[in-house]
């Protein structure tokens, strides 16, 4: 997978990572990724292709004679599309967490959502429940028109990430939640990763500092930034 640099995405993780209370912290973080295969990246697909190739093979026995496929997220994984896809979401959380490594992971850690506002709606209630105010509603604006200008959401495809305890990469943190969703959009091949979690935050109140403060000079920051990319196209 090869990383697509992005001066909006670089403003924005750094407000996603700016939002606190004196309870916890929010930490999010856009990435996009081209599904162009690297080195590793092609033996990671020989890996997960050869197993799941023996996994249906399986299925062909006298006992398994009722199917010949596995249904999942993507598709039945006796179609090569499907396999792709799964592999993408592998190869890009490898990229994201290089310190785990995700090719061991089952199907059924993931699950196909049926739209985007499905996924905003869950944004509102989680990331954003935290600071309900005009500048928190810009930034939900920006995260969703910087996704949208670089995979199209009207036709990308949206999966979530659900780990359990052994295959999350934030289980060595004081997790509150977390939320991990992949846009993909297969005729453009480009893949947005939107990670976010929150962790309990131990802070002094005096020393607390107010989040609307926070906000808006960071949504001034994200404004320029979003100004010098456009006068660059």
């Amino acid at each position: 997978m090869k990383y697509l640099e992005s001066d909006i995405f670089d403003a924005l993780n750094c407000a996603l990572s700016s939002i606190e209370t004196p309870d916890e912290k929010i930490i999010g973080r856009l990435e996009a990724y081209s599904c162009k295969d690297t080195g590793d990246d092609k033996q990671l697909r020989k890996q997960l292709e050869s197993k799941l190739l023996e996994e249906i093979e399986e299925l062909k026995t006298p006992e398994f004679s009722f199917s010949s496929s596995i249904v999942s997220p993507f598709g039945p994984l006796n179609q090569t599309a499907s396999r792709r896809t799964f592999f993408y979401l592998i190869a890009t959380l490898n990229a994201v967490f290089p310190d785990y490594d995700f090719s061991g992971m089952r199907h059924e850690v993931f699950n196909k959502l049926p739209s985007v506002s499905m996924v905003q709606n869950t944004v509102q209630n989680t990331l954003f429940k935290i600071v309900n105010s005009p500048s928190s509603n810009f930034l939900q604006q920006r995260i969703w028109t910087a996704i949208d200008e670089t995979v199209d959401l009207a036709n990308c495809d949206i999966y979530s990430f659900n780990p359990d305890w052994n295959c999350d990469p934030y289980s060595d943190e004081p997790t509150i939640w977390s939320y991990h969703f992949f846009f993909v959009n297969r005729n453009l091949k480009r893949i947005v990763l939107f990670t976010y979690r929150s962790v309990r935050y131990y802070r002094i109140n005096k020393n607390y500092i107010n989040v609307e403060i926070i906000l808006n000079v960071l949504m001034i920051l994200i404004i320029i930034i979003y100004l010098f990319v456009k006068i660059k196209k």
